[in-house]
């Protein structure tokens, strides 16, 4: 992997759909040195935006950003790249609009699933990221840096130029290059799979998998079977990697535990839908995947108001 430079003087007219934590987080950020256009799913969220700005929380300091915000029904074909930020759920609607977009694309959703929606889209450059900062959203032009990382990005579709396609804020928002989207994806893939649901299931912060002997054991009996299915080579390493993850983002809540939390649908689907999906093309066991995948989605249809 190698970091992504701009060449000096290089301007660039950034959208990104969604905002949602990621969103204002990325907004935040790429509006230091570009002109960024936020597409929002209401015309009030929005309007707050373009009235406010975005307020940026790091490190218990206080950061107001100039974002322009628009409602997503506007998106066009205005833009150098165009980053689509949105839940996985949510792009079978967004596709049409993203479709007629002649713009660059980089999807930066959780899971695998999406994957197959791409390969209709018409777009010369489409790119794939994976985002490994922290996020939560405090309101709806608000949002805290919780944990600081990176953007791994690589390319689905066309040569990945970074000097053109990709940007980079100097800091505290560095982007990466990885050669591989599949083995990007994959990494990242089975973090979510292991640590999203199990902490979303048992409403714990992530460092208490690694930390509780029983939650310890349970996530390796889990990890083993996961990895079976994923047909992991490096079995060891992989979940000494997922181990890592839980020590540095110990104190962190997964995005699936404050969705359960706060009422939301969850991306289980694409990730561990995913997940078991491969295991049932291939024949293997998943039963242990099976019952966490049910258990999400009974906590999902506990926190359902429309049902």
């Amino acid at each position: 992997m190698k970091q992504i430079h701009t060449r000096s003087g290089f301007f660039m007219r950034i959208g990104i759909i969604g905002g949602g934590a990621v969103g204002l987080l990325f907004a935040s950020y790429l509006s230091d040195g570009y002109q960024v256009t936020l597409y929002t799913r209401t015309k009030e969220q929005a309007d707050v935006i373009n009235e406010e700005g975005i307020l940026l929380i790091r490190e218990n300091k206080k950061f107001y950003k100039k974002v322009s915000a628009m409602v997503s029904e506007n998106i066009g074909g205005r833009e150098d790249l165009l980053i689509v930020a949105v839940k996985q759920y949510h792009l079978d609607k967004l596709l049409p609009a993203i479709r007629e977009s002649p713009s660059p694309l980089l999807f930066i959703q959780n899971g695998y699933s999406h994957i197959q929606m791409l390969e209709e889209l018409p777009q010369r450059h489409i790119f794939l990221g994976v985002v490994e900062h922290g996020a939560l959203k405090h309101s709806e032009n608000s949002v805290e840096h919780t944990g600081e990382g990176v953007t791994k990005v690589a390319a689905y579709r066309g040569d990945l130029d970074p000097l053109q396609l990709l940007c980079v804020v100097v800091g505290k928002f560095p982007f990466v290059q990885c050669e591989d989207y599949r083995q990007m994806l994959l990494e990242k893939l089975i973090v979510n799979a292991v640590i999203n649901p199990l902490t979303g299931i048992l409403g714990i912060r992530n460092g208490e998998l690694v930390e509780n002997p029983y939650y310890y054991r349970l996530f390796k009996n889990y990890f083993s079977e996961i990895s079976t299915i994923l047909d992991l080579e490096s079995f060891h390493t992989y979940q000494e990697h997922v181990e890592q993850v839980c020590r540095t983002t110990a104190n962190n809540r997964s995005s699936l535990l404050k969705d359960l939390e706060n009422r939301r649908k969850t991306e289980i689907d694409a990730i561990l839908g995913y997940v078991i999906s491969v295991a049932k093309e291939k024949n293997k066991g998943h039963g242990l995947a099976s019952a966490v995948y049910w258990m999400v989605k009974g906590k999902e249809y506990q926190g359902d108001d429309r049902l």
